[in-house]
This record gives structure tokens, sequence and C-alpha cells, in this order.
């Protein structure tokens, strides 16, 4: 077999900011890196969702409910926004975690139609018992990462969040989620609602 026989891939990407050296080889050595580090952090969720009898995406959903609720606890609508998940997904595994007594569901005072999430004390019990075990493995999983390179990172996520759902909606893959269609009326992006 000579060196000429063998056929290469075109690029991957067009865009010039992510072809160093006119290669895209970077470029799939990030996403192979962003896999590997996606499916690493899917674990560790899973691992802390089990120590405390529950799935990783519940533990995702108490975690921010537990950040977000305030004192009037947060809409169901406002907890998809905020983890970039469905309404009815947030819908169903809040039921679940109430059945357990980890959630509170209680009817919002202005609009009977929206549930407003908090966390109970059998839920509180459960997360802080995976303190500082929880610190730890963020810590090493951020450790060497400055302050600075932090938010670089914070704004590129950001930014392949916003991507992410475009590229889905265009192939079809996604229907757009329509802003606060189960939120309380007149809130904004960021509010405890």
């Amino acid at each position: 077999m000579t060196k000429t026989s063998l056929q290469q891939l075109p690029r991957s990407v067009t865009r010039h900011a992510l072809l160093p050296n006119e290669s895209d080889h970077a470029f799939r050595e990030c996403l192979y890196n962003f896999f590997t580090v996606a499916e690493r952090v899917q674990e560790i969720r899973r691992y802390l969702g089990n120590r405390i009898g529950i799935s990783g995406p519940q533990y995702n959903l108490m975690m921010a409910i537990a950040e977000l609720q305030g004192s009037d606890g947060i809409s169901v609508g406002r907890v998809a926004e905020y983890l970039h998940v469905a309404g009815p997904f947030v819908t169903t595994e809040a039921g679940k975690l109430a059945r357990i007594a980890y959630l509170r569901k209680i009817n919002d005072v202005t609009d009977k139609r929206v549930w407003r999430l908090s966390v109970g004390p059998k839920g509180w019990s459960a997360l802080k018992s995976l303190f500082p075990g929880l610190q730890q493995i963020n810590d090493t999983l951020f450790a060497e990462i400055s302050q600075s390179e932090f938010a670089i990172f914070r704004k590129c996520l950001r930014k392949l969040v916003e991507n992410s759902e475009l590229v889905l909606a265009r192939n079809g893959s996604l229907k757009k989620r329509s802003k606060g269609a189960d939120c309380t009326k007149g809130s904004q992006r960021g509010e405890a609602r």
C-alpha cells in the first residue's frame, strides 16, 4: 500500500479560528477530550446520586433546586431553563423525589397552575451527606485551573450550550423550548421564580 492510496477525511470544521496550522486535528482532539470529560462527569453524577439512593439526573435536579429555591421555592419552568431540560422531565422527576420526601411541591400562591419546588428536610440531609466528598471531587476535577481560565471555560460552555441547541434545532432533533412556558409571569432569567 502506497502513501498516496490512503484516503483522508475532509476537514470536519471550516472556521479558521478552529484550524491551527490549517488542520482540524486540534479541533478533533478537543472534541474527543470533551466527550471523555462529559462521560466521566456523567459517571461522577451517577455515583453521587447512587450514594443517596437516586439517579444522576435526579441528583442534578436536587442540587439545582437547593441552589435556586430561595425562601419561596422555585418553579418547574425555571429549573428546566437552568438545567437546559424539558419542563415535563422536571415535573416527572420532581414527583418521584417528592414521593420519597426529598422534595416538597406546593402550588404557587398567585398562580395555582405553577408548582414551587424546594428541598425537604430528608433531601437536605441526603445532600449534606455528600460533603466534603463532593468538594474533593470538584477540587480535583478543576485542579490547576486558574480563576481567569475558569471564567473563559464558563463563557465557552455557555456559548456551546447555545450553539448546540441551534444545531439540534436546525437538524430537527430538538424543539425549541418556549422560554418561561410554565414559569411565573413577569420573571426574568436568573431570578428565583
